[in-house]
Protein backbone atom coordinates (compact mmCIF):
# COMPACT_ATOMS: atom_id res chain seq x y z
CA UNK A 1 0.00 0.00 0.00
CA UNK A 2 1.37 3.42 -0.94
CA UNK A 3 0.28 6.90 -0.49
CA UNK A 4 -2.46 8.23 -3.05
CA UNK A 5 -5.20 6.06 -4.72
CA UNK A 6 -4.45 2.94 -2.37
CA UNK A 7 -4.70 4.81 0.83
CA UNK A 8 -8.09 5.95 -0.59
CA UNK A 9 -8.84 2.61 -1.79
CA UNK A 10 -8.05 1.29 1.72
CA UNK A 11 -9.76 3.89 3.79
CA UNK A 12 -13.19 3.59 1.74
CA UNK A 13 -13.83 0.01 2.23
CA UNK A 14 -12.47 0.45 5.80
CA UNK A 15 -15.75 2.52 6.69
CA UNK A 16 -18.05 0.16 5.68
CA UNK A 17 -16.81 -3.65 6.90
CA UNK A 18 -18.18 -4.96 10.06
CA UNK A 19 -16.08 -4.49 13.35
CA UNK A 20 -15.24 -8.13 13.55
CA UNK A 21 -13.93 -8.21 10.24
CA UNK A 22 -11.17 -5.90 11.23
CA UNK A 23 -8.28 -8.23 11.86
CA UNK A 24 -9.05 -10.22 8.43
CA UNK A 25 -8.95 -6.86 6.76
CA UNK A 26 -5.91 -5.81 7.90
CA UNK A 27 -4.16 -9.51 7.52
CA UNK A 28 -5.52 -9.40 3.91
CA UNK A 29 -3.35 -5.99 3.27
CA UNK A 30 -0.51 -7.06 5.29
CA UNK A 31 0.01 -9.62 3.45
CA UNK A 32 -0.50 -8.48 0.10
CA UNK A 33 2.10 -5.30 1.46
CA UNK A 34 4.73 -8.08 2.29
CA UNK A 35 4.27 -9.59 -1.17
CA UNK A 36 4.99 -6.36 -2.61
CA UNK A 37 7.68 -5.61 -0.67
CA UNK A 38 9.54 -8.60 0.76
CA UNK A 39 12.43 -6.40 2.01
CA UNK A 40 9.81 -4.63 4.55
CA UNK A 41 8.57 -5.69 7.68
CA UNK A 42 5.27 -5.06 9.22
CA UNK A 43 5.95 -2.29 11.45
CA UNK A 44 6.26 -0.35 8.46
CA UNK A 45 2.98 -2.04 7.02
CA UNK A 46 1.39 -1.20 10.63
CA UNK A 47 3.11 2.31 11.08
CA UNK A 48 1.70 3.85 7.72
CA UNK A 49 -1.94 1.90 8.44
CA UNK A 50 -2.00 4.12 11.87
CA UNK A 51 -0.70 7.01 10.02
CA UNK A 52 -3.14 7.79 7.68
CA UNK A 53 -6.07 6.73 9.50
CA UNK A 54 -4.82 9.35 12.34
CA UNK A 55 -4.77 11.87 9.66
CA UNK A 56 -8.29 10.85 7.80
CA UNK A 57 -9.63 11.51 11.16
CA UNK A 58 -7.68 15.04 11.15
CA UNK A 59 -9.24 15.30 7.88
CA UNK A 60 -12.94 14.92 9.13
CA UNK A 61 -12.71 16.61 12.28
CA UNK A 62 -12.10 19.83 10.48
CA UNK A 63 -14.79 19.20 8.17
CA UNK A 64 -18.20 21.96 8.52
CA UNK A 65 -20.70 20.38 11.43
CA UNK A 66 -23.42 22.29 9.35
CA UNK A 67 -23.06 21.02 6.19
CA UNK A 68 -25.07 18.20 4.74
CA UNK A 69 -22.31 15.62 4.89
CA UNK A 70 -21.99 16.54 8.20
CA UNK A 71 -23.48 12.56 9.60
CA UNK A 72 -21.51 11.35 7.03
CA UNK A 73 -18.15 12.60 8.80
CA UNK A 74 -19.42 11.51 12.13
CA UNK A 75 -19.89 7.65 11.08
CA UNK A 76 -16.40 7.76 9.37
CA UNK A 77 -14.99 8.76 12.21
CA UNK A 78 -16.34 6.94 14.87
CA UNK A 79 -15.71 3.76 12.34
CA UNK A 80 -11.88 5.23 11.92
CA UNK A 81 -11.66 5.55 15.70
CA UNK A 82 -13.26 1.64 16.03
CA UNK A 83 -10.41 0.50 13.76
CA UNK A 84 -7.48 2.26 15.51
CA UNK A 85 -8.62 0.94 18.78
CA UNK A 86 -8.22 -2.03 17.15
CA UNK A 87 -4.80 -1.72 15.51
CA UNK A 88 -4.00 -0.53 19.41
CA UNK A 89 -4.90 -3.44 20.84
CA UNK A 90 -3.71 -5.69 17.59
CA UNK A 91 -0.10 -4.38 18.71
CA UNK A 92 1.57 -7.28 19.42
CA UNK A 93 5.36 -6.01 18.96
CA UNK A 94 5.53 -2.30 20.09
CA UNK A 95 4.78 -0.97 16.80
CA UNK A 96 3.09 1.59 17.71
CA UNK A 97 4.13 5.09 17.29
CA UNK A 98 6.38 6.02 21.00
CA UNK A 99 3.57 8.37 21.94
CA UNK A 100 1.34 6.29 21.40
CA UNK A 101 2.83 3.02 23.17
CA UNK A 102 3.51 5.75 26.45
CA UNK A 103 -0.05 6.60 26.80
CA UNK A 104 -0.79 3.05 26.38
CA UNK A 105 1.09 1.94 28.91
CA UNK A 106 0.04 4.90 31.21
CA UNK A 107 -3.82 3.85 30.61
CA UNK A 108 -2.73 0.21 31.80
CA UNK A 109 -0.41 1.59 34.84
CA UNK A 110 -4.18 3.70 35.56
CA UNK A 111 -6.35 0.72 35.09
CA UNK A 112 -4.24 -1.34 37.87
CA UNK A 113 -3.84 1.18 39.71
CA UNK A 114 -7.61 1.54 39.64
CA UNK A 115 -7.87 -2.38 40.73
CA UNK A 116 -5.64 -2.19 43.52
CA UNK A 117 -7.43 1.18 45.04
CA UNK A 118 -10.62 -1.54 44.93
CA UNK A 119 -8.87 -3.96 45.90
CA UNK A 120 -7.55 -2.30 49.37
CA UNK A 121 -11.30 -0.64 50.17
CA UNK A 122 -12.42 -4.23 49.39
CA UNK A 123 -9.85 -5.69 51.94
CA UNK A 124 -10.27 -2.99 54.28
CA UNK A 125 -14.22 -3.47 54.09
CA UNK A 126 -13.35 -7.33 54.97
CA UNK A 127 -11.41 -6.52 57.80
CA UNK A 128 -13.82 -4.98 59.67
CA UNK A 129 -16.18 -8.74 59.98
CA UNK A 130 -12.32 -10.08 61.61
CA UNK A 131 -12.26 -11.07 64.93
CA UNK A 132 -8.84 -11.28 67.18
CA UNK A 133 -10.71 -14.36 69.06
CA UNK A 134 -12.96 -16.88 68.14
CA UNK A 135 -15.73 -17.65 70.02
CA UNK A 136 -14.79 -21.43 71.27
CA UNK A 137 -17.26 -24.38 71.33
CA UNK A 138 -16.76 -26.12 74.98
CA UNK A 139 -14.99 -29.81 74.57
CA UNK A 140 -16.57 -31.75 71.62
CA UNK A 141 -20.09 -29.93 71.30
CA UNK A 142 -19.84 -28.76 67.58
CA UNK A 143 -22.25 -31.10 66.54
CA UNK A 144 -24.62 -29.65 69.17
CA UNK A 145 -23.89 -25.97 67.88
CA UNK A 146 -24.99 -27.14 64.59
CA UNK A 147 -28.07 -28.99 65.93
CA UNK A 148 -29.12 -25.29 67.11
CA UNK A 149 -27.93 -23.62 64.09
CA UNK A 150 -30.57 -26.25 62.74
CA UNK A 151 -33.19 -25.49 64.51
CA UNK A 152 -32.93 -21.88 64.36
CA UNK A 153 -33.52 -22.25 60.72
CA UNK A 154 -36.60 -24.14 60.87
CA UNK A 155 -38.08 -20.92 63.64
CA UNK A 156 -41.71 -19.67 62.33
CA UNK A 157 -42.73 -16.60 63.43
CA UNK A 158 -46.14 -17.08 65.26
CA UNK A 159 -48.52 -15.25 63.71
CA UNK A 160 -47.37 -15.38 59.90
CA UNK A 161 -46.23 -18.50 59.95
CA UNK A 162 -43.37 -17.79 57.90
CA UNK A 163 -39.67 -18.35 58.63
CA UNK A 164 -37.74 -16.31 60.82
CA UNK A 165 -34.05 -16.52 58.54
CA UNK A 166 -34.60 -16.89 54.93
CA UNK A 167 -32.01 -18.18 52.88
CA UNK A 168 -31.76 -20.17 49.99
CA UNK A 169 -28.69 -21.96 50.78
CA UNK A 170 -26.52 -23.14 53.98
CA UNK A 171 -23.73 -21.54 52.85
CA UNK A 172 -24.07 -18.67 55.21
CA UNK A 173 -24.72 -21.01 58.31
CA UNK A 174 -21.60 -23.52 57.69
CA UNK A 175 -19.70 -20.51 56.58
CA UNK A 176 -20.83 -18.48 59.69
CA UNK A 177 -19.46 -21.29 62.34
CA UNK A 178 -16.01 -21.81 60.24
CA UNK A 179 -15.54 -18.49 60.15
CA UNK A 180 -16.42 -17.32 63.84
CA UNK A 181 -15.92 -20.30 65.95
CA UNK A 182 -12.95 -22.58 66.88
CA UNK A 183 -13.43 -26.16 68.26
CA UNK A 184 -11.29 -27.89 70.80
CA UNK A 185 -8.73 -25.05 70.43
CA UNK A 186 -8.20 -25.40 66.79
CA UNK A 187 -10.26 -23.48 63.69
CA UNK A 188 -12.93 -24.89 62.21
CA UNK A 189 -12.28 -26.38 58.44
CA UNK A 190 -14.89 -24.99 56.11
CA UNK A 191 -15.39 -28.45 54.55
CA UNK A 192 -15.91 -29.87 58.34
CA UNK A 193 -18.62 -27.45 58.95
CA UNK A 194 -20.52 -27.68 55.31
CA UNK A 195 -20.22 -31.93 55.75
CA UNK A 196 -23.19 -31.38 58.97
CA UNK A 197 -25.64 -29.66 55.91
CA UNK A 198 -25.16 -31.53 53.08
CA UNK A 199 -28.78 -32.89 51.89
CA UNK A 200 -28.93 -36.82 52.10
CA UNK A 201 -30.76 -39.67 52.66
CA UNK A 202 -29.76 -41.11 56.24
CA UNK A 203 -27.92 -44.33 54.57
CA UNK A 204 -26.14 -42.07 52.30
CA UNK A 205 -25.00 -39.69 54.63
CA UNK A 206 -21.30 -39.62 55.21
CA UNK A 207 -19.00 -39.69 58.42
CA UNK A 208 -19.55 -36.77 60.14
CA UNK A 209 -22.59 -34.98 58.67
CA UNK A 210 -24.88 -36.83 60.94
CA UNK A 211 -25.86 -34.98 64.58
CA UNK A 212 -25.21 -37.83 67.08
CA UNK A 213 -28.40 -38.41 69.23
CA UNK A 214 -26.48 -37.71 72.27
CA UNK A 215 -25.32 -34.54 71.05
CA UNK A 216 -28.61 -32.64 70.80
CA UNK A 217 -28.84 -31.48 74.21
CA UNK A 218 -31.19 -28.34 73.81
CA UNK A 219 -34.83 -27.64 72.13
CA UNK A 220 -35.85 -24.50 71.26
CA UNK A 221 -38.94 -23.89 71.85
CA UNK A 222 -41.33 -20.37 71.06
CA UNK A 223 -42.80 -18.77 73.63
CA UNK A 224 -46.73 -19.02 73.01
CA UNK A 225 -47.76 -15.41 71.63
Amino acid sequence: MKKGYDDNHFLLKLYSIEHSDFKSYYSFHLEYFLKQNPSKGEKIFFSHVWSIVNARIGYFETKDPFSAKHPRYVSNIHQLKEFRDFLSNYDHDNMLPQAELIKKKDAIIAELHKKLEQKDRRLKKLEEYEVSLKIMIQDDHLPTLIDLIHQIKELTLPRSGRKLLKSDYDSPYYKLISKYFSHQGKDIPINTARNYFVQKAVEDATKGSKIPEDKKLFSIIPRMV
